[in-house]
């Protein structure tokens, strides 16, 4: 992830310890807009890339496969947690990956990229704008930029089934996350992502609709979906903010999602925006 101060304590806190520690599920979940994303950035042997908010590093590492011989991708993010698994991840391979823990909005590398990229990664920035021309500025001349983002949460079922599950528990009404504050549903607007880039000095820009399914935890029981969704995004940071029961909250996850276990898992509806620009 990426970020100003208030997102470096976040994702370096309990929030980045349980994404460390669910890493796998989270990729398996994220698998197919991610596969998507890649070859929409398209990369060739030969390339140096950058990953921006590179979490566990699985994007950086698949990468650094697309990019041999003579490429190489480095890694940035705010979160040690999920840095310490990314860089455990490559210790054990001769992947030529490095990772960075440094805010890409306003880092500085000693080298230039060919290509940035970014699994929902770049949508914490406190000031896209000004973080969006300095990643540009850190690529060579005619390098591309690629990311996925999330469109809005009513269109994102695995954000929306579990509040709806939850949201009679909560002793004030459940708003929406605002498209204009830092999280991630921060670049959810399509007009703001075409803004964002214009104002930053990228160019070339498409936006495409990616319509397909979370399967909750990349596949799991029942109760262990629910489990997941507890400790793992929307459902996670109401129960934090407002102080709720887990067990009630557990129960509520359990009956909201049995009709929808097909035996293998919850797949729940994800509505994704790719994205590319030329620097």
């Amino acid at each position: 992830m990426s970020g100003a101060p208030i997102q470096k304590e976040y994702w370096n806190g309990p929030v980045g310890d349980q994404w460390a520690t669910h890493a796998a599920r989270i990729d398996a979940m994220l698998r197919p807009m991610t596969d998507d994303a890649l070859k929409r950035a398209a990369l060739r042997p030969g390339a140096h890339v950058l990953d921006i908010g590179c979490g566990a590093g699985a994007t950086s590492l698949r990468m650094a496969e697309t990019v041999r011989p003579g490429g190489s991708v480095t890694g940035v993010d705010i979160s040690a947690p999920l840095l310490q698994v990314a860089r455990a991840r490559a210790a054990n391979t001769d992947a030529p990956v490095t990772f960075v823990e440094a805010d890409a909005s306003t880092a500085q590398f000693d080298q230039r990229f060919d290509a940035a990229f970014s699994r929902f990664g770049v949508m914490f920035f406190e000031q896209p704008s000004a973080a969006f021309a300095n990643i540009r500025r850190q690529m060579r001349s005619g390098a591309r930029l690629t990311f996925v983002s999330w469109r809005p949460v009513f269109e994102n079922g695995w954000a929306m089934t579990p509040i709806e599950a939850i949201e009679p528990m909560f002793d004030t009404p459940w708003t929406p996350p605002n498209p204009d504050v830092p999280g991630p549903f921060g670049l959810s607007d399509p007009e703001k992502i075409e803004r964002v880039l214009s104002q930053a000095g990228w160019t070339d820009i498409a936006i495409t609709r990616w319509d397909g399914h979370n399967i909750i935890a990349g596949g799991v029981g029942l109760e262990e979906s629910a489990d997941f969704l507890i400790r793992i995004g929307p459902c996670a940071r109401a129960i934090n903010e407002r102080g709720l029961d887990v067990a009630e909250v557990r129960r509520r996850l359990v009956d909201k999602l049995a009709p929808l276990h097909d035996g293998t898992g919850v797949a729940l509806s994800a509505a994704c925006w790719l994205v590319s620009a030329a620097g």
